[in-house]
């Protein structure tokens, strides 16, 4: 994997407007098929899956052995680490929605 070459979109991507992104999801859509509301649950997890890698890169860890460590109180009470945790639940309930 390039590592550099994803951490480059991921810089691009976050500093795109909002219409931006919208064409940008419009072009990168190839599946004609799919609902709104599908493309709508599908953009979300990639924003989410952004947010996570970028705390991810400053903790030098995964989410989930974040979590895992978070949930059971070893990891201190930092907003940081709060708002990390709700992006990573948001994340698991847009995956189940998908579903």
């Amino acid at each position: 994997m390039n590592t550099q070459l994803v951490n480059s979109l991921t810089k691009i991507i976050l500093s795109l407007s909002e219409e931006e992104r919208n064409l940008l999801n419009k072009q990168t859509n190839l599946d004609n098929n799919n609902s709104p509301k599908l493309n709508t649950i599908q953009q979300n997890i990639i924003d989410l899956e952004i947010q996570l890698k970028n705390y991810e890169n400053k903790y030098k860890m995964s989410s989930y052995d974040f979590y895992t460590q978070f949930r059971q109180g070893k990891l201190g009470d930092d907003i940081d680490l709060f708002e990390w945790s709700v992006f990573y639940e948001m994340l698991l309930s847009a995956k189940e929605e998908l579903k």
